[in-house]
């Protein structure tokens, strides 16, 4: 007598007892994560901009240059432009990234703090396309002002997301 395994149907995926599946990303998930890119956008504006611009420290050419993207489409760069593009990287491109690799991303503790790690990683690539060429007070401001604006708006991704739905766990 030889004991048959269950066979599973194609497209299915066998599961032992007792395994629970993590959140899968939703339309809720994708939605809540764009809210949080929302609000986080608008809150580090002020640092980001706003104290810079009383300051002294800030300057439109950069947001120009990202705006360069727009020779491909046709379209001539402009600060309206490059704010637009900056707007929709915010609320679209980095919530639906981060709902894809946030469970990647340390601490494993609290899960909202790792939107500060994912706005980390994206702020080293900001930080040589914004890059003022100026003294080096202004550097050093810069850097500061990005990195802090950076952190508050994963640190409001990260909570948002946690918060409102859930960061999705995946395997790999």
């Amino acid at each position: 007598m030889s004991q048959e395994t269950p066979s599973t149907a194609i497209g299915e995926v066998e599961q032992p007892a007792g395994e629970t599946i993590e959140p899968a990303i939703t339309g809720r998930v994708v939605l809540t994560a764009m809210t949080g890119g929302l609000i986080g956008t608008v809150l580090m504006l002020p640092i980001l901009v706003g104290i810079p611009e009383l300051l002294g420290l800030f300057l439109t050419e950069p947001i120009t240059r990202f705006a360069g993207i727009a020779l491909f489409f046709g379209f001539e760069p402009s600060v309206a432009l490059g704010v637009v593009l900056f707007g929709m990287g915010g609320v679209f491109v980095l919530p639906i990234t981060f709902v894809v690799v946030g469970a990647f991303l340390p601490p494993e503790e609290p899960e909202y703090l790792r939107g500060v790690s994912f706005a980390t990683l994206y702020w080293v690539g900001f930080v040589p396309a914004f890059w003022p060429d100026q003294s080096i007070a202004v550097v050093a401001s810069f850097l500061l002002f990005s990195l802090a604006a950076h952190w508050v708006y994963g640190l409001v991704l990260g909570f948002t997301l946690d918060r409102f739905a859930e960061i999705p766990q995946h395997e790999v």
